[in-house]
């Protein structure tokens, strides 16, 4: 156990060891970052997401729903690149003349072209690297975000750093939402001061008491992750985070977070100020996007963007009053 965890801080140690536990690592807990000490000895201990902040303002990464052909050209240019970069030199230095030894050019042509949902010439026409240059260029915006994350396992371990941080380069300059994650998957950037109540709750639900507000939590984040955006699912699930959070603290397992709040309100644990905000919030759940909403799911993206921030706030504030 002590070798798994080596090169961990104390805290990052302990949620490693609940989550352990719990079950190992799942998607978003995966964005935990265990480097290997003899290959980025300076990159070991990193945040949960890495984001590119240094490259763009977070604020103006707003592009979901297009992958600009300019992109996709860059990608296919930066996985040959990457096979060409030494982890013994500074990284994305390139080797001239020569090729990782597990470079396979060909084969790299059918992942890509097959990824793609397209049959793989066994000879194509003008070579392999014009044919994924041209494949890539005529599918549907999503499916090169997958093809990023499909690549992934292809590259190989030593050179993964610098494929995620070339890639990162890439989306941070056409202003994409996303970034790729160590754990080889696209992961929503957000301004900082989100990602931050974001890794708060996290770590706070490592908590095994919090288990099932944990799993609704990491379903929410999956939606916002996801491409495109599944908004109804962000917001059902982080209300579900939410509830299990306040029926656990206040002791009520069998009830809805409306029985928890009148409770409160009872018992005056809570400013009638904020009991009054939870319960807005509890309403507009239960009209917009719960069991009993009684219209269509209709909010905006900047609502769905108000719905998460404002859970994340009421699940910190029941973890906090425990």
């Amino acid at each position: 156990m002590r070798q798994a965890y080596a090169g961990l801080t104390i805290a990052q140690t302990k949620i490693a060891h609940s989550l352990s536990i719990a079950g190992g690592f799942s998607r978003f807990e995966s964005r935990l970052r265990l480097r290997d000490n003899n290959i980025h000895p300076e990159e070991t201990v990193l945040p949960i997401r890495e984001l590119t902040s240094q490259l763009q303002d977070n604020t103006s990464r707003t592009v979901d729903n297009d992958a600009p052909s300019a992109l996709r050209q860059e990608l296919i240019d930066l996985v040959y690149q990457v096979h060409r970069t030494s982890v013994y030199k500074k990284l994305g230095e390139p080797i001239q003349g020569e090729y990782h030894p597990q470079f396979n050019e060909a084969n790299l042509h059918k992942v890509i072209t097959q990824s793609l949902g397209r049959e793989a010439s066994g000879q194509p026409y003008s070579g392999f690297r014009y044919a994924v240059g041209r494949d890539i260029n005529k599918v549907d915006w999503p499916r090169v975000y997958d093809l990023i994350c499909r690549l992934w396992d292809e590259i190989p371990f030593e050179l993964r750093a610098a494929y995620e941080t070339g890639i990162n380069r890439i989306l941070a300059g056409y202003s994409i939402a996303w970034d790729l994650g160590s754990d080889g998957r696209l992961h929503r950037v957000s301004p900082p001061a989100i990602q931050q109540q974001i890794e708060a709750a996290f770590r706070e639900l490592s908590d095994p008491r919090f288990a099932r507000a944990l799993d609704s939590f990491q379903h929410a984040m999956n939606a916002y992750d996801d491409r495109p955006r599944r908004d109804v699912d962000v917001c059902k699930n982080i209300m579900d985070s939410l509830e299990a959070v306040a029926k656990e603290v206040c002791g009520m397992p069998a009830a809805t977070l409306g029985n928890v709040l009148a409770e409160l309100r009872k018992l005056q644990s809570l400013s009638s100020e904020t009991i009054s905000v939870l319960q807005k919030l509890y309403d507009m759940a239960n009209n917009h996007f719960r069991h009993g909403m009684t219209t269509p799911f209709a909010l905006q993206k900047a609502e769905v963007d108000f719905v998460l921030v404002s859970c994340l706030a009421g699940i910190l504030l029941f973890v906090r009053l425990s």
